[in-house]
C-alpha cells in the first residue's frame, strides 16, 4: 500500500476515535446527574417493571430499536414498534419529568413485543413523572391505568 494512502487513513484514523468514543464525555459515571447529561442521547428500552410482571426487551431477537426515546432541547422523540413519535416535555426539580401528549405517524406495527404493544408504550411515556440515572441506566417512573407504579428501563445507544 502508498505510504502516502498509510498515512492519510491513520489521520483519518486517530480523528474520529475520540469522536466515537465522546458519548463517555456526556455521561457521568457519578448517580443524581444533571438532566441536561441525559439529553441528546438515543436510548432503548430494554426493560418494563411493574409490580405484577417484568417485561424484557430481548435484544438477540430484534435486529433494531423497537422502543427508543431522545431528549433535544424541549421535544422528546423516538420510536415505538414502526412508529416515530414526538412529544413536548418538561423537566423540572428533584428529577421531575413530565412528557405532554404524544404524537406519531400512524403505520400498522409490523413488529411488536408480545408482552408489550406501542400503545402501551406511549401511555405509560406520557404518565411519566420522575427519571433517574444509576449504572448507565435512565429510569423514567410511570404508572399504569390501575395506579400501578412502572419503570422503563433504557440503556443508551452507541452508533
Amino acid at each position: 500500500m502508498n505510504t502516502g494512502i498509510k498515512k492519510t487513513i491513520m489521520k483519518i484514523t486517530l480523528l474520529l476515535i475520540p469522536a466515537i468514543f465522546s458519548f463517555t464525555d456526556d455521561i457521568s459515571i457519578a448517580d443524581n446527574v444533571p438532566f441536561s447529561k441525559v439529553q441528546r442521547i438515543d436510548w432503548n428500552l430494554t426493560e418494563v417493571k411493574s409490580g405484577s410482571a417484568v417485561v424484557i426487551i430481548d435484544r438477540t431477537k430484534v435486529q433494531r430499536e423497537i422502543y427508543s426515546i431522545r431528549f433535544h432541547e424541549d421535544r422528546i422523540r423516538g420510536r415505538g414498534a414502526d412508529n416515530i413519535y414526538f412529544a413536548p416535555y418538561t423537566a423540572g426539580v428533584n428529577n421531575s419529568l413530565s412528557i405532554r401528549k404524544i404524537a406519531s405517524t400512524y403505520m400498522v406495527p409490523v413488529f411488536e413485543m408480545e408482552n408489550f404493544s406501542e400503545y402501551e408504550y406511549f401511555r405509560h411515556l406520557e404518565k411519566v413523572y420522575r427519571w433517574e440515572f444509576h449504572d448507565w441506566k435512565l429510569k423514567l417512573y410511570t404508572y399504569d391505568e390501575n395506579g400501578e407504579d412502572v419503570i422503563l428501563e433504557f440503556i443508551p445507544i452507541y452508533k
